[in-house]
């Protein structure tokens, strides 16, 4: 790092006092501290210890930034006190706003900042959007792998609790904490740790709430989490999507299909094209978003099928310091960098890895000019499920098709919480996520029901948000269901590829309501027994191509454990101790339709769009 000036530990004073502590990284041809050759300046702020991962500060230095990054309130080197997203009164809005600022006036910048970060880091960059208006010196923004509400793809989806992520996630914050404030005991095995060990076990105890390790430490966080199963004021809070209209800085959003917060990465640059504060904002916000886990854009192994790991080819990786710098070259140094256009002249503000078609495209917009949302509709003899497959009928007899569905008997299962489909791939952080084969998931089951179209004549291509409309019902108060996207290739496995899914809780909301706005998740309202619903559950928007000869399949199952809660089906929610079994009947006849839009792009369309990669020359 020779060429790379780094400063320890330079001290931000806050409003408050609070004085918050930043590594400082810049090139050492930038010359000295007397205010000539500032630099464009980029600003980080994580609570993960800014001394660790210190790669992409340095190579951001090497092309010419000076780096801030800081360790957040209550985090590390940095005074105050932590509390996940809402420290000491929602600091982090005031905190961001002084920490560019103090590094605009600094002599070695230039007065020019963007700020950059995934996931946490994401989250402090949205933050800046809460206040009355950006700091003054911000000129672009960068959040990575960033959701766009808390409640809805963070601590919750579709109304039900994220289980392994809530509790793993705020447990490691809780157990950093629990260290910093008790010095004296830092031999000692506290609640915390014990947890942290024994945390796949863990998932399995009710109630859910409240989380006893963070009882005996007397932490609340998890409390009010779990404690606030409807859309409040206390998610007001962490809804970024409430903020849009105060953004008047260029922002990049770039994500992965398979991450955790896939959904708020695409939500943040539909939001931002239609309300951002400036038609220049609004023009120049950008996504990309590829075959990833959370953070791992430089993988090309993005999950596991039976027994190995499945890789998406080299194309689909990409140094995330060549995207930054470009971005940043562009919006923080005048005239350098055009943004490069499409087919049509038009500008690419979207680029997107298609797995199947296994090439980077780009779109001025997203979905895709020319997409066909096509419905495809359920089908079968009452004979969906799993449990009809046998080694003399290997075949799975549930079928979808764009053809609407006459008189047909309706499916049933039912389900028991107590042994709950257990999550297989997915967008999950604290389980194995990403590409998975979902045979694996219907071994010994009898309640999963399966619908899937013949082999396909020839490719279609999914790249868009998906809605199932499943009109059926239960025998409980309150129960899920969860539906998941696989494309099958017969000749070579009798499971699907996992693709995407969407989940939806009963007793949250109205069923019937729009999945996507926060607004059908404010109220309890409990289901009538055995009364029939249209459940409109939200598929997380992916991209696809279903090559000729596959088949696309959809599962519908009412668990996903421990990605979602189990859902006990009493109408208690996550204090609820007791649990009962729910017969669950789906319904696909003319009058009640059952069906999954689908957002269909002509292969052609996408051929024509295929770019180098993600990143613009």
């Amino acid at each position: 790092m020779d060429d790379v000036h780094r400063l320890e530990d330079a001290s931000v004073e806050m409003r408050d006092g609070t004085v918050l502590a930043a590594d400082v990284y810049r090139p050492d041809r930038s010359g000295t501290d007397t205010g000539e050759g500032g630099l464009p300046t980029l600003v980080k702020r994580t609570p993960y210890d800014k001394g660790e991962n210190t790669e992409i500060p340095v190579a951001l230095a090497r092309r010419g930034f000076a780096v801030v990054v800081q360790d957040v309130r209550g985090t590390f080197a940095s005074e105050g006190t932590f509390y996940p997203y809402r420290s000491e009164g929602f600091a982090e809005e005031a905190d961001g706003y002084d920490t560019v600022e103090w590094a605009a006036a600094q002599p070695w910048s230039n007065g020019r900042v963007g700020t950059f970060g995934i996931s946490y880091a994401g989250g402090t960059q949205w933050a800046l959007a809460h206040g009355e208006e950006l700091p003054p010196s911000l000129e672009a923004m960068a959040p990575g792998f960033a959701l766009a509400s808390y409640y809805g793809q963070g601590a919750y989806a579709g109304g039900a609790a994220l289980l392994s992520h809530n509790v793993d996630y705020l447990n490691q914050f809780a157990v950093e904490r629990f260290d910093r404030e008790h010095p004296d005991r830092a031999e000692e095995v506290s609640p915390l740790d014990r947890a942290q060990e024994a945390m796949p076990q863990l998932y399995w105890d009710l109630p859910v709430a409240p989380y006893e390790p963070f009882e005996a430490v007397g932490y609340d966080w998890l409390a009010n989490w779990h404690g606030h199963e409807t859309y409040d004021e206390f998610w007001e809070r962490q809804d970024h999507t409430r903020h849009y209209g105060t953004v008047d800085v260029p922002v990049l959003n770039f994500g992965g299909w398979y991450d955790i917060f896939a959904q708020g990465t695409v939500r943040n640059f539909t939001g931002l094209r239609e309300e951002a504060a400036t038609s220049g904002a609004r023009d120049a916000t950008e996504l990309v978003v590829g075959p990833h886990t959370h953070g791992d854009n430089t993988l090309r192994g993005q999950g596991q099928m039976v027994g190995h790991i499945h890789e998406f080819p080299e194309n689909s990786t990409y140094e995330r310091v060549d995207l930054l710098a470009t971005w940043f070259d562009r919006h923080l140094r005048d005239g350098d960098g055009d943004r490069a256009t499409g087919p049509d002249g038009e500008p690419t503000r979207v680029r997107l890895y298609v797995p199947g078609l296994d090439e980077w495209v780009g779109s001025p917009a997203f979905p895709l000019p020319g997409t066909e949302f096509r419905e495809y509709y359920l089908h079968s003899d009452g004979d969906a499920g799993v449990d009809a497959v046998s080694a003399e009928s290997p075949g799975y007899a549930g079928r979808l098709t764009t053809a609407t569905p006459g008189e047909e008997p309706p499916d049933e299962y039912t389900y028991d919480p107590r042994d709950p489909v257990v999550t297989v791939g997915g967008y999950n952080t604290h389980w194995d996520g990403g590409v998975a084969d979902r045979a694996t998931a219907y071994r010994d089951r009898d309640d999963i029901l399966v619908y899937q179209t013949d082999p396909l004549e020839e490719p279609v291509a999914l790249v868009g948000p998906i809605t199932v409309t499943l009109y059926a019902s239960t025998s409980a108060v309150d129960t899920d269901f969860v539906v998941v996207l696989s494309d099958v290739d017969p000749p070579e496995r009798p499971g699907g590829t996992w693709v995407a899914e969407g989940a939806r809780r009963g007793r949250v909301g109205d069923v019937e309501a729009d999945p996507r706005s926060r607004e059908t998740y404010t109220e309890v309202d409990l289901l009538e027994p055995d009364g029939v619903y249209a459940w409109k559950i939200a598929v997380w928007p992916t991209a696809r191509l279903f090559e000729a000869g596959h088949r696309i399949r959809i599962d519908v199952a009412s668990s996903n454990f421990p990605r979602y809660d189990r859902n006990p089906n009493t109408g208690e929610g996550l204090d609820g101790t007791g649990t009962n079994s729910a017969d669950q009947t789906v319904y696909h006849d003319a009058a009640h339709p059952s069906s999954v839009e689908l957002p269909v792009v002509p292969v052609e369309t996408l051929e024509r769009r295929v770019l180098d990669g993600p990143i613009e020359k």
